[in-house]
C-alpha cells in the first residue's frame, strides 16, 4: 500500500498542465536532435542538418497541439482506470467492513429503509393526489369551473354549482382564456344482463373530450357530431368492463347494450387511462355523449374542465367568465346571483389537509430516522479509531481515508433505499388496502417516478451526509491518541458523547412532537365516536329504490309506486315506524336564495346563499326519533298552507326569548319567495354524521308532490327503523322488488353512515398513531444504542465502583437515570414545539383543544417510558459487572 501510495503521489505531480507541455517540448527536442545528427552524419553541415530535420519534421505548431491532446486524453484515461479501480477497492472494503458487522449493518438499514419507506408511501400519495391528481396534457394548466352563491356557505359545505348548456355554450364560444372548456357528467345505471341488473357509473362528455384528455379509443372509433344530430344511441365501453364482462372481445364494436330499459350501440372502448375530474369516479365503465346544442332548455347540469391559455392566470379566467355570465340571461333568474370559480384539479381531493399532515409526521420519522442512523454512525466511528490510526500511520491520506468512509456509507444508503422502495411500496399497497370505503380517492394512489426519485435523492444525501459525519470525526482524532492505551480512548468517547446525546435528545423531541398530535387525534376521534347526534341511529335503515326514467315519466307513476312502497314498507313485521323523505342520513337538500323573517328587511337583489331544508313526511321525526320542542309537527295539508318546522339552532339565532311557532320566514330567490309559517320547533340533529354542528340553522318543509327527475333516472327514499334483530332488512328489498322486479334497491343502515362520516379523521388517526409509534421505537432504539455504548466505555468504571461497595440499585439508578435525564431534555423541546405544530392540525380536531393539556401529559409519559423501557438491559448490564474482570481489562 505504501508503494503504491508513493506512486499515486508522483503521477499526481506529473498531472501539471506545465509537466505536459515540459514533456512535449522535450520530446519534440529529442527528435529534431537525432535527426539532425543522422543528417550530419552523412555530411550535412551542423546549421544545415538542424534545418532540415525542422523541415522535415513539419509545422511545430501542429504537432505540439497533436502531442498535448494525446497526452491529455492519455491522462484522462489513466484517471478512469484509477477511479474505477479505488471504487471498486473501496467497495469491496467497504462491503467486507459491513459484513463482518452484521447485527450494527442489519438495523442501521433497517432504521434508514423504515424512514425512507414511510417517506416514499405517503409522498407516492402526494404525488398521485395532489401533484399530478389528472394525466391530462398540459396539465399545469387544467382548471375545473363551477358556480358559487354570491353569499357566504352557511351550511359549512363547500358546494359546487353545476353549469346549465346555455351559460356553457356562451363560455365555450366567447371565453378568450380557454383552450378549450368541456363539460361532463356522472350517473349510477343499471346494465341489464342474463342474471340481475348490475350498477355501472355511466360518464357523459362531449365528442371532443378524448382528445381533450389526450386519449384515443382502443377499439372502434369515438362519438361524432353526426352521433348527436341523429340521436343515436351510441355508447362507448370503458376499459376494465370491456374486459372483465365482455372477454376484451375485439368484435364488441356493433353490439348492443341495454341500460335503462334502453338499448344502445357500442361504437369503441375508451382505455382506463381515460378519466373525469372526479376523484370518486376516477374510471367510468360506459361512456354515453352530451349534446349541449340540443339542450335548449339549459336543464342540464354540467361540471366543467378547462385547459387555460399560456400565460392566462386563474383570476383572468374568473373575470371574463363572470362577465359572460351577466350576459347570459337565464328565465327567472338574475345575472349576479351567482358567480363564477376557477380552481385547480387538486381542490377534489377531500382529504387533501390531512395528506399533508400525514407528509409532515413522516418527514419527523425521517428525521428521527436519520438521527439515529447518524449516532450509529458515531459509535462506529469510535470504534475505529485504532483502525484508521494504524491506517493513517501506514501512509493512507486523509482524503483516502475519507473516501473510503463515505464509500461505506453509500453502500449502506444504497442497501436502506433499496428495503426502504419496498417498504413504502408494501406500506402504500397497505394503506390503499386498508382505506376506508369513504376515501375511495385513495384507490388511485401508486409509487411513481417522483416517489422513487425522492428515495434516491434522500439515500444519496443520507450517504454522503453520514460518512461525512464519520469521516470528519475521525479526521479531528490524531493517530497518536488514537493507538494510545484503551482508558485514553475511552476518555475521547466520553468528550463526544455528548453528540450522540444531542442527537438522542433530537429524536425523543420529534417523537414527543408526534405524541402529542396523535394524541389529540385519538381523544378527537373518541370525543366523536360518542358524540350526541340528536337521533339514535340503531336500528335505522335507509332505502332508496332508483326508477328509471323509460318507466316513471310522469308524477302520476313516481307517486303510485312511493305510496305502495310506504305500504308494503309499514307492513313488514319488525318495523316500528317508516317514512317516505327527500333527504336521508349522510346527505343534506338547500335552498338557493336569501332568508328573510317577517318584519326584517328584505335580503339585496340578487343574494344567494345555501339553506339547509329538508322535504320529509310528517312521520320523519317519529321515524328518525327527532323530538318536537314546540309546538307541532305539519300534517299532510301543509304543502298547500306552506307550513315549515324548524330546529333548536335557527330558533335561538332569531327568537333568543323562545316562542318561534306563529312566525313566518321566507327564501327569497330573484326577489320571489312564499311566505312559510313556523308551526314547530325539533331538536337539533347531526344527521351529516358527528363532525357537523347540529345547531346550524336548519328547515323542515313537507315534501312536494312525486315528479320525476330530468336525468337518467329518478330515486325514492324512505327511512324506516326496524326492531333490534328483527331479521327483516332482506324484506324491505323484497317489498321494493315485489312492486317493480327491475328497480335498483340499496338498503344502508344509518349506524354504518354515521361511523363512515368519521373515517377519515379515524383513518388519519391510525395512520399517524403509527407512524408515531414507529418514531417512538426508532427514538427508543436510538437512546438504547446510546446507553449500552455508554456502559461499554465505562466497565471499568464501574467495576471500580462496585468493588469500592457502590451497590447493585445505584448503578441502576445511575443508568436509568442517564435515560430519563435524556427523554426529560427531549421531552421539553418536544412539548415547546408541539404548543406551534399542533396548529397544523386543530382544523383536525374535534372537541379538543390543540393545546389541551391531558394530551400534553400523556404525551410526556408515553415517551417516558419508552425511555425507561429502553434503559433495562443496559442497566442490567451494568450491575451484572464483574469488578475483578473489568478492572484487568485494558
Amino acid at each position: 500500500m505504501i508503494r503504491g501510495d508513493i506512486r499515486r503521489a508522483f503521477r499526481l505531480a506529473l498531472r501539471r498542465r506545465d509537466r505536459w507541455e515540459q514533456e512535449v517540448e522535450d520530446e519534440i527536442k529529442l527528435h529534431l536532435a537525432l535527426r539532425a545528427e543522422a543528417l550530419a552524419a552523412a555530411g550535412a553541415s551542423a546549421d544545415h542538418a538542424y534545418a532540415e530535420a525542422v523541415r522535415r519534421f513539419g509545422s511545430l505548431d501542429e504537432s505540439r497541439t497533436r502531442l498535448l491532446d494525446a497526452a491529455r486524453h492519455r491522462e484522462r484515461h489513466m484517471q478512469r482506470t484509477e477511479w474505477l479501480a479505488d471504487a471498486r477497492q473501496d467497495l469491496s472494503f467497504a462491503l467486507r467492513t459491513l459484513g463482518r458487522r452484521k447485527a450494527w449493518t442489519s438495523i442501521t438499514i433497517l432504521t434508514l429503509a423504515l424512514g425512507i419507506g414511510a417517506t416514499t408511501a405517503v409522498f407516492s400519495a402526494v404525488s398521485s393526489l395532489l401533484l399530478h391528481p389528472l394525466p391530462y396534457p398540459n396539465a399545469g394548466r387544467i382548471v375545473l369551473v363551477d358556480k358559487q352563491t354570491t353569499r357566504a356557505n352557511n351550511t359549512g359545505i363547500d358546494v359546487s354549482i353545476s353549469v346549465g348548456s346555455k351559460e356553457l355554450l356562451a363560455w365555450r364560444e366567447q371565453a378568450h382564456s380557454f383552450e378549450a372548456l368541456e363539460p361532463y357528467a356522472t350517473s349510477t345505471m343499471s346494465l341489464e344482463t342474463a342474471g340481475e341488473p348490475t350498477e355501472i357509473t355511466a360518464a357523459l362528455v362531449t365528442p371532443t373530450f378524448a382528445a381533450f384528455a389526450g386519449q384515443q379509443p382502443l377499439v372502434g372509433r369515438n362519438f361524432t357530431p353526426a352521433d348527436l344530430r341523429a340521436h343515436d344511441h351510441a355508447a362507448l365501453l370503458g376499459e376494465s368492463l370491456w374486459r372483465t364482462s365482455y372477454g376484451a372481445d375485439p368484435a364488441i364494436v356493433g353490439k348492443s347494450l341495454h341500460l335503462d330499459d334502453s338499448i344502445y350501440t357500442i361504437i369503441g372502448v375508451m382505455p382506463a387511462s381515460l378519466r373525469i375530474p372526479s376523484i370518486v369516479h376516477r374510471e367510468a365503465d360506459v361512456w354515453l355523449p352530451i349534446d349541449l346544442a340540443g339542450d335548449t332548455s339549459n336543464s342540464g347540469g354540467y361540471s366543467v374542465v378547462g385547459r387555460l391559455h399560456t400565460g392566462v392566470s386563474a383570476a383572468r379566467a374568473t373575470r371574463e367568465l363572470d362577465a359572460l355570465l351577466e350576459r347570459v340571461q337565464l328565465p327567472g333568474m338574475n345575472s349576479n346571483m351567482f358567480h363564477t370559480r376557477v380552481q385547480t384539479p387538486q381542490a377534489l381531493v377531500p382529504f387533501r389537509n390531512s395528506l399533508i399532515l400525514l407528509m409532515g409526521a413522516v418527514g419527523l420519522v425521517l428525521l428521527v430516522a436519520c438521527a439515529n442512523v447518524a449516532h450509529l454512525i458515531l459509535a462506529l466511528s469510535a470504534s475505529r479509531d485504532r483502525e484508521m490510526a494504524i491506517r493513517a500511520a501506514l501512509g493512507a491520506g486523509r482524503r483516502r481515508l475519507i473516501r473510503q468512509v463515505v464509500t461505506e456509507s453509500l453502500a449502506l444508503a444504497s442497501l436502506g433505499v433499496a428495503a426502504g422502495v419496498f417498504l413504502g411500496w408494501a406500506g402504500l399497497k397497505l394503506i390503499v388496502a386498508l382505506r376506508p370505503s369513504a376515501l375511495s380517492e385513495l384507490s388511485a394512489a401508486s409509487l411513481d417516478g417522483n416517489a422513487l426519485a425522492l428515495a434516491v435523492v434522500l439515500g444519496a444525501a443520507s450517504g454522503i451526509v453520514f460518512g461525512l459525519i464519520g469521516a470528519f470525526r475521525n479526521a479531528r482524532r490524531s493517530p497518536n491518541d488514537s493507538l494510545k492505551s484503551a482508558a485514553t480512548s475511552a476518555s475521547h468517547s466520553r468528550r463526544h458523547e455528548h453528540a450522540r446525546s444531542l442527537l438522542v435528545i433530537s429524536e425523543m423531541a420529534m417523537s414527543a412532537m408526534l405524541l402529542v398530535g396523535a394524541t389529540l387525534l385519538v381523544r378527537s376521534v373518541i370525543h366523536l365516536e360518542h358524540a350526541d347526534l340528536g337521533f339514535d341511529p340503531h336500528g335505522l335503515y335507509t332505502l332508496k329504490v332508483d326508477l328509471p326514467h323509460s318507466r316513471y315519466a310522469d308524477s302520476t307513476s313516481v307517486g303510485v309506486y312511493e305510496r305502495q312502497l310506504a305500504d308494503r314498507v309499514r307492513a313488514i313485521p319488525g318495523v316500528r315506524a317508516a317514512s317516505a323523505t327527500d333527504v336521508i342520513p349522510g346527505e343534506w337538500y338547500f335552498r338557493i336564495g336569501g332568508l328573510q323573517v317577517q318584519g326584517d328587511a328584505p335580503p339585496p337583489a340578487g343574494t344567494t346563499q345555501l339553506i339547509h331544508f329538508s322535504p320529509v313526511s310528517p312521520s320523519y321525526f317519529k321515524t328518525m326519533g327527532i323530538g318536537l320542542l314546540e309546538g307541532r309537527v305539519f300534517d299532510d295539508s301543509s304543502a298547500a298552507s306552506d307550513q315549515v318546522l324548524v330546529n333548536a339552532g335557527f330558533a335561538r339565532a332569531h327568537w333568543p326569548a323562545g316562542h318561534a311557532v306563529g312566525h313566518r320566514i321566507r327564501i327569497v330567490y330573484n326577489g320571489n319567495g312564499a311566505w312559510m309559517t313556523i308551526t314547530g320547533v325539533v331538536a337539533n340533529v347531526a344527521t351529516m354524521g358527528p363532525m357537523t354542528q347540529s345547531s346550524d340553522p336548519m328547515l323542515y318543509g313537507p315534501m312536494p308532490p312525486a315528479r320525476p327527475s330530468a336525468l337518467v333516472r329518478t330515486q325514492t327514499k324512505m327511512l324506516a327503523r326496524m326492531q333490534a334483530a328483527s331479521g327483516s332488512v332482506g324484506l324491505l328489498r323484497a317489498a321494493a322488488l315485489s312492486i317493480d322486479p327491475r328497480v335498483r334497491v340499496t338498503i344502508d343502515p344509518v349506524e354504518r353512515l354515521m361511523a363512515e362520516s368519521i373515517s377519515e379523521p379515524r383513518f388519519v388517526m391510525l395512520l399517524l398513531t403509527s407512524f408515531t409509534v414507529l418514531a417512538l421505537v426508532l427514538a427508543s432504539v436510538g437512546l438504547y444504542g446510546v446507553m449500552s455504548y455508554t456502559v461499554a466505555q465505562r466497565t471499568r468504571e464501574i467495576g471500580i465502583r462496585i468493588a469500592l461497595g457502590a451497590s447493585g440499585g445505584r448503578i441502576a439508578r445511575a443508568v436509568v437515570g442517564r435515560a430519563v435525564a435524556l427523554a426529560f431534555a427531549g421531552a421539553a423541546a418536544g412539548l415547546i414545539g408541539a404548543v406551534w405544530a399542533t396548529k397544523l392540525i386543530e382544523s383536525s380536531l374535534n372537541s379538543v383543544s390543540r393545546t389541551d393539556p391531558a394530551s400534553f401529559a400523556i404525551g410526556a409519559m408515553l415517551l417516558i417510558g419508552a425511555a425507561v423501557a429502553a434503559s433495562v438491559v443496559p442497566m442490567r448490564r451494568a450491575v451484572s459487572v464483574d469488578p475483578v474482570t473489568a478492572i484487568r481489562a485494558d
